[in-house]
């Protein structure tokens, strides 16, 4: 009889790792505690990156054998803003990114997950929290501590479909604020890597910024969303017992601005690959990974100790290029002095953002940003 695998937790790099041990034919369970997948989410928009490899993100997915049966639409184009709100258009001839929704409803990219992986044979037990982890099972339970924050509104709109992106510190101190809108629907937000503990007054600010920044924006009817990721972390692709790690679990993340999704489904593939295939996923994952991660790591390092009077005209400057997305890719390119610099500058983002709680939360009524992650609130927005 052939041994059954593992998974615990249904997010993305859980499902593409169940998927693709079932489609090798191998039995497999997936674990999860929460009711549905997507949990962590409230149907806001994100971006799937298309510029950190040279292949589109499309085939990317093909490569994982996914299909891109979730709702995705091309972008472009997008408007960046500096400190001063000074636009500046930025447009690419390949897509920037594909804009995709995460939850649990229909056509989102969890969703999407979840039938395929179910379609492929696999078992999947919501509502069920793991079993005991065994050597070789792979654990995709999610991120192991918080240092980022992502806090917003998701609504509908009048207002044709548009991407727009502020960087600035009084904002999102060390992050940026977005609005994403697409087919009526909208999703505004800041994403913050300092000064977590202000995300209530940034989210205002953010608001109050795109108000004045986008003709017609109105927030009437909006539903309150909020969520944190584990972006500063060492990664950990295996343990003393056997267990395979994958996705945030795994401390993959992108160090420089968030983007994750394509670390937890390769990860989550390539731990599946390595059991059909039988070679060592530690070894594997951290030649597939770390020298990337090494280059955010010093992008990252780059923008905060850059003084801001000098982020400003960079912004503007790769804005404007002829081709962002190309741009990018030079950007997030590993390089010998980017992996010197990052190895350097791991202890400190390690040792100073293990953990941005409010040392207040845990209480009945705390309503801090961890406690309340994936709560919805549906209101009329309340502009004073």
């Amino acid at each position: 009889m052939e041994t059954e695998h593992s998974v615990v937790g249904a997010g993305p790099s859980g499902l593409v790792a169940a998927a693709t041990l079932a489609r090798a034919g191998r039995p497999v369970r997936v674990f999860e505690k929460a009711a549905t997948v997507g949990h962590r989410f409230s149907g806001d928009f994100q971006g799937l990156e298309n510029w950190s490899a040279p292949t589109d993100a499309m085939e990317r997915l093909a490569r994982l054998a996914i299909e891109p049966t979730f709702e995705h639409r091309p972008f472009h184009e997008a408007t960046f803003y500096d400190r001063a709100l000074r636009p500046v258009i930025a447009k690419s001839s390949k897509p920037l990114f594909y804009l995709v929704r995460r939850g649990p409803e229909d056509g989102s990219l969890d969703r999407s997950l979840l039938d395929q992986a179910r379609d492929a044979g696999a078992e999947v037990l919501l509502g069920r929290a793991g079993e005991h982890a065994k050597r070789g099972d792979i654990l995709a339970i999610g991120p192991r501590f918080a240092d980022g924050i992502a806090t917003g509104y998701v609504f509908s709109t009048t207002l044709q479909d548009q991407a727009h992106c502020v960087v600035s510190e009084d904002l999102a101190p060390g992050g940026y604020a977005y609005l994403l809108v697409w087919d009526g629907r909208a999703t505004l937000a800041t994403c913050l890597f300092r000064n977590q503990q202000n995300w209530k007054e940034a989210r205002r600010r953010t608001v109050e910024t795109f108000t004045s920044l986008v003709p017609g924006l109105d927030l009437d009817n909006v539903r309150a969303f909020s969520g944190y990721g584990s972006v500063f972390g060492s990664a950990r692709f295996i343990d003393e017992a056997g267990r395979l790690y994958v996705g945030e679990a795994a401390g993959l993340q992108d160090p420089e601005w968030g983007f994750g999704m394509w670390y937890a489904m390769e990860s989550g593939a390539l731990a599946a690959r390595s059991i059909i295939e039988d070679f060592e996923y530690d070894e594997a994952a951290r030649q597939q990974f770390e020298r990337v991660r090494a280059a955010a790591f010093a992008n990252r390092l780059f923008y905060e100790r850059l003084p801001g009077g000098v982020v400003a005209p960079l912004v503007r400057r790769g804005a404007a290029s002829s081709d962002l997305r190309e741009r990018l890719g030079r950007h997030w390119k590993p390089t010998l002095l980017k992996s010197g610099l990052a190895r350097a500058a791991l202890p400190r983002f390690s040792r100073t953002r293990l953990d941005h709680r409010d040392r207040a939360c845990h209480s009945e009524t705390c309503d801090c940003v961890w406690c309340t992650h994936g709560v919805e609130e549906t209101s009329g927005f309340n502009r004073t």
